[in-house]
């Protein structure tokens, strides 16, 4: 897996770089070092690698038309994504409201928020899959 290739597979996924380290149990900031062309050691390229695998990435090799990546074909793709976005819709809708100001409303006003955010980045990854299915 080149530096650009685990650009591209991330961008793919609509991964972020703490959303990628947080998944492949590295720093944020060796996603970031490994991506600008920084060597790493092989178990943390293995362990990248995998993260964006089972995320769906299938690395291309050089071939001729150099290497990349694309997102790997998935029948249920749309459906775990489903599962997943009924998942968080009810971790969201079970949060409690903040009453007053305090660091743990804060805290949980921010953790809403991130379910939120996960739960529009896997809405658009469902409607980008359904788009590609209907395509064939």
């Amino acid at each position: 897996m080149t530096p650009v290739q685990m650009k591209m597979a991330r961008a793919a996924l609509g991964l972020g770089v703490r959303e990628l380290a947080e998944r492949a149990g590295v720093a944020a900031n060796t996603v970031t070092r490994i991506e600008n062309g920084s060597d790493a050691k092989q178990s943390t390229i293995a362990a990248l690698r995998a993260a964006l695998e089972k995320a769906g990435v299938e690395f291309i090799a050089e071939n001729g038309g150099g290497p990349g990546v694309r997102i790997r074909k998935s029948a249920k793709g749309a459906e775990e994504i489903s599962r997943q976005i009924d998942a968080l819709e009810d971790k969201i809708s079970s949060m409690p409201a903040p009453t007053k100001p305090s660091p743990e409303a804060g805290m949980n006003i921010m953790r809403k928020a991130v379910a939120k955010n996960d739960l529009t980045k896997l809405k658009n990854r469902r409607t980008r899959i359904t788009r590609r299915d209907r395509s064939k």
